[in-house]
Parts: structure tokens; C-alpha cells; sequence
């Protein structure tokens, strides 16, 4: 029986509609590879974060296990993620760990009220062109708080909270360049880039840290010439530590001015996991073909976060990288990502004592590969040649989160979008439509009518309809003759509706094209999936 009438876990709906032999090998499967996969990711993004390598392994395990056992999400996985990076590195030098920790309890406890008041559905007034700025934003910041290890330049004390101010010091010490630093992280960069284009399933990051450590220890490389996680971090502990708060925070009255003072951290803690949790977890929908609870989902990761807060760790949320690779090899339920947190659990426990012997330079080339892959840079070109509003809103929402914050970059791409809108619906007031959209449910055929402006504000509707492709279904048919005009985060929702529909053998075709509905259904290159 649920706890409430809006929470819905996805293991307690995988389990009733009957779980057997099968679904648990290919979960284990999974999980498996996930846990390897989260090993050296989870450290990696520890360290950056400003925090030991453990809490990192801490995150994973916390998060993996309540994440799973609780989430709305089949196929999510969580953890530690590269988007808080740079607010926690940031909140580290400004606040300490502790502040951190405090801050990430409050978001928590802010995520389970997000959930109680059923505000999952709200992520879809993201627009697409901000959600793909703010990624490659967050991917430039993580970059950045490597390039001093990849090189093997001693890291700045104390560490410097801003972008500029951190590749300001790369370049004033090049001349300090390790060359067997840079050799190292090149090749882990190298083997994971060979690795992934032979399969996604080989779990590259892992393989080329292991190279990595064997060659350094066998050459016998001087900690001077080849930094170690044990040249930084004299010990690592295996063993679970409760987060100590008596000594920073001693009575009430220094709990509660400590907690107005991280108020805003801990805001855009709760915003961003929200954020980058339900993305995530849309992300698994598609690759899953499940369709996650959004609302029981943010009072998961509330949980999560409570948890990790009160065991040393760090923020927890839906993690793209993972997720994804969970999908691809296999898994059925939120099993697998129990596995994935028994899996790290296990190497902590017994390779503790080893994890000292790891490059930095290994763990930066990791993180540097996940930058890349994660900055969606391919979308670029084409949101670029969809031009106007969208166009600025990537650019707007990339910069702000590198130079001011990414929770600055959300609001604003936001609050921007809201006014290209209403310029957009003024421009013409005459040829206003209702923004509906009808389902005619035929023998074979599912048609959508799809009217008036098809904008980001409404971009779960195609999502929603992905439901009504039953059995026997076989044509979609989209009914352009009342929309208006389609924006980016609207066609991306009709790309992602068609894709999904190819995949189950349904045909999806476009009538009623006309004017610059038409014009732009050419822009968005949506002829790709669907036929006109």
C-alpha cells in the first residue's frame, strides 16, 4: 500500500506485474557494469567537488539504494553528478563541508514537499534550448577544475571558485607542466574514446583508470612527476561516517543562523536536482519505454539527499551517464540499481587500501571525457541554424552558468522564453487558436490535432500521448491545419513522440502543414521522423 495516494515507486510496480528469473539476470547484468562504470566517475567528481574520493563512493551507494528502492523511475540510477560540481566546489570554500552537508538536508527536505505538492509536472516549462545551455555550461566548469591535474599543475590553495579565475591559473603556470601527467590522462582520454566507439557496454572509464594505476605503479613514477589520489588524500575510509555537525554547530540558535545563511545554496540545490533528476528520468523513459512518476521520483531524491547529507556525502541526483548505460545493457527494474550500489559498496570495502594509488591525471581524463560527451555539442549547429529566440536562449543560458550560476541561467532562460512568447503571440493576434490538442482514437490510427502555439509550455503533451499507441496501432497521424508555429522544445517533444512510435512499428505522417507551422517543421529537420 502506498504511503500516499501520489506515491508510486517504480520497484513496487515492477514487482507486481510479476518479476522472475529473467528480469533478475539481465538487472544483475546491469548493475554490474553501472557499478564499475560509477566507480571512478563517483571519485572523479568527489575530488572536483572539493570533498575526499569516498564521499564520493559514499553518494553512489546512498543514492543507488533509495533512489531505487523509492523512485518513480524503472531504469534511474543516482548518484553524484557532474552538474554540482561547481556549486559544490563553490560551496566547500565558501561555507565548508559542513555548510554543504547542512544545505543538502534542506533541499531534502524542500524535494519531499516538491512531491507532496505534486510539482513534477512543472519541468516541462524548461525550454529545450536552456536545458542544452546549461549542459554544456556545467561541462565547461567541470573542465575547467580539471585541466590543473591533467597537466599535473599543483592545484591552486585555496581553490578558486570562478571559471575565469581558474584557467587564468592554468595558463599562468603552464610552464609547470608535468609531461607524464598530461601522458596519462591523454591515454586514459584516449582508451575511453577507442572503448566507447567499439561498444558502449565495455566500461572504458573504468578499464583506462586501471591502466592508468598499473603503469604508474610499475614505472615506480615519483608522486612529484605523477600526483596520486594518496598524494592528495593521505587516507581513505572504507567504513560509513556520520556527518559531525557539534562542533560547527553547537546549539540552536548557530543551527538556525547557519541555515538562513546556506538558505539559497540549498534552494538551488533542491532546484537543480529536480531538474537534472526528472530530465534524467525522461531520458530513461525513451531508451525504457516506461514512463516515470515525476512526483514520487522528487520525493525520492529527497530522501536520497537526507540520507547523504547525514553520512557525509554530497548532493544526489538522477545521473544521465549512468542511466543511459543501465538502459542499454538490459536492465528491467529498479533492481539493477540496487545491484549498481551493492557493486560500489563491495569494491569500497575491499579495494579501499588500493584506491590511493590512482592519477589524478586518470580521474581528470575521466571527467574530461564525460565533459564531452555530456556538452551536447552536436545539438549546437542545429539550434543555431533554427535562429531567433532559441538561438539566445542556448547562448543566454550557457554564459550565465559559466560566468553567474546555473540557477541564474534556468530562471532567466525561463522568464526569456515567457517574453519571446508573448512577443511571438502579438506579433499576429488575429490568427489566434486555442492551445489545445485532440486524440481520435480510430481502428489502426491514432490522430492528434494539434492547435494553436506549440511551445515549450506545453511540451508533455506529446509525451502523454505516447500512451494511447496500443496494440494494433498503426499510423500516427499529426494534424498541423490550427498550430500556429512549433518552437524547439516543442518539436523536440513531436521527435521523441515519433521515435518512440517507429520503435513500436507505428508510421507517423504530418497533414495540415502550412505557413510557418510548415516553415517550421522544416527548420527543426523534423522530416527526419516524420514523413510529410
Amino acid at each position: 500500500m502506498a504511503i500516499a495516494p501520489w506515491f508510486k515507486p517504480a520497484l513496487t510496480r515492477s514487482l507486481q506485474a510479476g518479476y522472475g528469473r529473467a528480469d533478475f539476470l539481465a538487472d544483475l547484468a546491469a548493475g554490474l557494469l553501472v557499478g564499475v562504470v560509477a566507480l571512478p566517475l563517483s571519485m572523479g567528481l568527489a575530488i572536483a567537488s572539493g570533498v575526499s574520493p569516498e564521499q564520493g563512493l559514499y553518494t553512489a551507494i546512498i543514492g543507488g539504494v533509495l533512489v531505487s528502492l523509492l523512485g518513480g523511475s524503472r531504469v534511474q540510477v543516482a548518484g553524484p553528478a557532474g552538474a554540482f560540481v561547481g556549486i559544490c566546489a563553490a560551496a566547500v570554500i565558501t561555507h565548508g563541508y559542513l555548510g554543504l552537508a547542512l544545505a543538502t538536508l534542506m533541499a531534502g527536505v524542500m524535494l519531499l514537499a516538491f512531491g507532496a505538492q505534486r510539482l513534477g509536472k512543472y519541468i516541462g516549462f524548461i525550454p529545450y534550448p536552456v536545458v542544452i545551455g546549461f549542459t554544456t555550461g556545467i561541462a565547461l566548469i567541470i573542465g575547467s577544475t580539471q585541466l590543473d591535474s591533467a597537466l599535473g599543475i599543483t592545484d591552486p590553495t585555496p581553490a578558486i571558485p570562478s571559471f575565469v579565475g581558474r584557467l587564468a591559473y592554468v595558463v599562468h603556470h603552464l610552464g609547470l607542466t608535468s609531461f607524464g601527467a598530461l601522458a596519462v590522462s591523454a591515454g586514459t582520454l584516449a582508451v575511453i574514446v577507442g572503448l566507447r566507439k567499439i561498444s558502449l557496454k565495455i566500461p572504458g572509464a573504468l578499464i583506462a583508470v586501471l591502466i592508468g594505476t598499473v603503469v604508474v605503479t610499475l614505472l615506480g613514477v615519483p608522486d612529484s612527476s605523477i600526483p596520486t589520489i594518496g598524494t592528495k588524500f593521505k587516507e581513505i575510509s572504507a567504513s560509513f561516517r556520520l556527518t559531525d555537525w557539534s562542533h560547527s554547530l553547537p546549539d540552536r540558535a548557530a543551527w538556525l543562523a547557519k541555515a538562513w545563511d546556506v538558505l539559497p545554496l540549498a534552494f538551488g540545490i533542491a532546484l537543480l536536482v529536480g531538474i537534472e533528476s526528472l530530465l534524467c528520468a525522461v531520458v530513461a523513459d525513451g531508451m525504457s519505454g516506461d514512463r516515470h512518476d515525476s512526483d514520487t521520483e522528487l520525493a525520492a531524491q529527497g530522501v536520497a539527499n537526507i540520507a547523504s547529507a547525514c553520512f557525509m556525502g554530497l548532493p544526489v541526483t538522477g545521473v544521465i551517464a549512468r542511466t543511459s548505460t543501465n538502459a542499454r545493457a538490459g536492465a528491467k527494474t529498479p533492481v539493477s540499481g540496487l545491484i549498481h550500489a551493492a557493486t560500489v559498496l563491495a569494491i569500497l570495502l575491499i579495494l579501499a587500501p588500493l584506491v590511493k594509488l590512482i592519477p589524478l591525471a586518470s580521474l581528470a581524463g575521466v571527467l574530461l571525457s564525460v565533459c564531452w560527451y555530456m556538452a551536447e555539442l552536436p545539438l549546437w549547429p542545429r539550434l543555431f541554424r533554427s535562429g531567433g529566440s532559441d538561438m539566445i536562449l542556448l547562448v543566454l543560458a550557457c554564459v550565465i552558468t559559466v560566468f553567474v550560476d546555473l540557477i541564474w541561467a534556468v530562471g532567466l532562460g525561463v522568464i526569456a522564453a515567457f517574453v519571446f512568447l508573448l512577443i511571438r503571440k502579438s506579433a499576429h493576434p488575429e490568427k489566434e487558436e486555442p492551445e489545445t490538442i485532440d486524440v481520435e482514437e480510430r481502428a489502426d490510427e491514432v490522430r492528434l490535432a494539434l492547435s494553436g502555439h506549440l511551445h515549450f509550455g506545453r511540451a508533455a503533451e506529446p509525451r502523454a500521448v505516447e500512451a494511447r499507441l496500443k496494440a494494433g496501432t498503426l499510423h500516427l497521424t499529426l494534424d498541423f491545419s490550427h498550430a500556429l508555429f512549433v518552437d524547439c522544445s516543442y518539436a523536440q517533444a513531436l521527435r521523441e513522440l515519433a521515435t518512440h512510435a517507429r520503435k513500436q512499428g507505428v508510421t507517423v505522417r504530418a497533414i495540415g502543414l502550412q505557413g510557418r507551422s510548415a516553415a517550421d517543421f522544416a527548420r527543426f529537420g523534423l522530416r527526419e521522423v516524420i514523413a510529410i
